[in-house]
């Protein structure tokens, strides 16, 4: 395992790196891929910023790295000899507060290839009118990172129903599940949930003696990830969690929407990738502290109770993926494996060669069948049919 080197200009804050770490990754496939394919890809950034940049080309903000790849992807393919595409690169950054804003202004001339777009103001307010000015067939990724929970989720609902979008929402769980209780914050959580009965849920949760944090947890998760589905319409909703550095207690997730397996695909990559930073960057501050109070460990970092848990954490998500696979396999007999993998990884940190490994293992084992699979191939095509052996 490569050991991260974390910039000294997150010390502190962590969890940003890890979440940006997931955005580098992510965003990096996912402006090279839509570009071989539309002729416009759109970023907007809902709440920009810059906050405590540490770096000169903004490098440690969400945007800077938007900015950063969306250039990568243009100049790449603009510069391929034998497919040769000349993608629009436009970026829409929200910011409400004067200070930041000025200093927003003047982003645009650090990327010159790529259109960058200024608003001051509300973003739940400007958020129509962004939508409005994105052309028809552009594909659109929105990146909606408050520093709150209040959010009005159906007046965003223009730029999420936009049906060549993906987006990626920070909930924040710490403040939500610290306030969900608030008598005066009900009004709140139902423009957060809209369209989610969460009260009398919430009510039946709190009633049940054997319900607790994790329960809890699960249950604000799950309400948010249900009315971003069905207020952007789309297929598939999954998380990451972030949990404050060294501690194993949940920060934030990062909630992200699409309508396409591929994205899906691509997301869950990125994820391990990230948890797996997450495990290393909590070992090193364990190792620190460790050393800190004059306490020596026997071992490397990768020794530590954090990658223990990130292991685990893993294991635990493909033997769940598993049980899906044979309970799809007993009751939708016949379906293709193509309907059957993005549906395992919606539901748990998975990857694509994960699920096809599982899948091949439970057929190896005489579980399930997939009828025409022959050869040396090692995982199923998308057009096969499972079947419960």
């Amino acid at each position: 395992m490569i050991e991260l080197e974390v910039p000294p200009h997150y010390a502190g804050r962590e969890q940003a790196y890890v979440k940006h770490h997931f955005l580098r990754e992510y965003l990096e496939r996912l402006a090279f891929k839509i570009a071989s394919a539309f002729d416009e890809l759109v970023y907007v950034d809902g709440y920009s910023g810059p906050w405590k940049s540490g770096d000169e080309n903004y490098g440690d903000t969400s945007f800077g790295i938007a900015l950063e790849r969306l250039t990568a992807a243009r100049e790449t393919w603009r510069d391929m000899p034998s497919r040769r595409r000349d993608v629009r690169m436009t970026a829409h950054l929200v910011e409400e507060k004067a200070g930041p804003f000025r200093e927003l202004e003047g982003i645009g001339a650090r990327f010159p290839e790529v259109s960058v777009k200024p608003h001051r103001g509300d973003f739940l307010k400007l958020a129509p009118s962004i939508a409005s000015a994105i052309p028809q067939r552009a594909f659109t990724f929105s990146l909606i990172d408050p520093k709150g929970f209040t959010l009005d989720l159906d007046a965003l609902k223009p730029l999420l129903a936009r049906p060549r979008s993906e987006v990626v929402f920070n909930f924040m769980y710490e403040f939500a599940n610290r306030f969900v209780e608030h008598p005066d914050l009900a009004d709140t959580f139902d423009r957060l949930l809209p369209g989610v009965d969460w009260r009398p849920r919430f009510a039946s949760l709190t009633a049940d003696p054997a319900s607790g944090p994790d329960e809890r947890k699960a249950f604000l998760l799950s309400c948010f990830k249900e009315a971003v589905k069905a207020i952007g319409g789309f297929k598939y909703v999954a998380d990451i969690e972030i949990r404050h550095p060294g501690k194993n207690r949940t920060y934030y997730f990062l909630v992200y929407a699409t309508r396409e397996p591929h994205g899906l695909e691509v997301f869950r990559d990125c994820q391990v990738k990230a948890l797996a930073a997450q495990a290393q960057i909590a070992g090193q501050k364990s190792q620190a502290k460790r050393e800190t109070n004059g306490q020596t460990s026997l071992f490397g970092t990768e020794w530590e109770s954090a990658g223990i848990n990130h292991r685990q954490f893993l294991d635990e998500q493909r033997n769940a993926a598993r049980l899906l696979l044979l309970e799809i396999a007993a009751t939708e007999p016949g379906i293709r494996w193509g309907e059957v993998w993005p549906r395992m990884l919606a539901d748990y940190a998975i990857r694509k060669t994960d699920a096809g490994a599982i899948a091949g293992t439970l057929r190896k084992e005489a579980m399930v069948s997939f009828p025409g699979w022959g050869g040396k191939k090692r995982i199923p095509s998308d057009d096969y049919r499972l079947q419960l052996t």
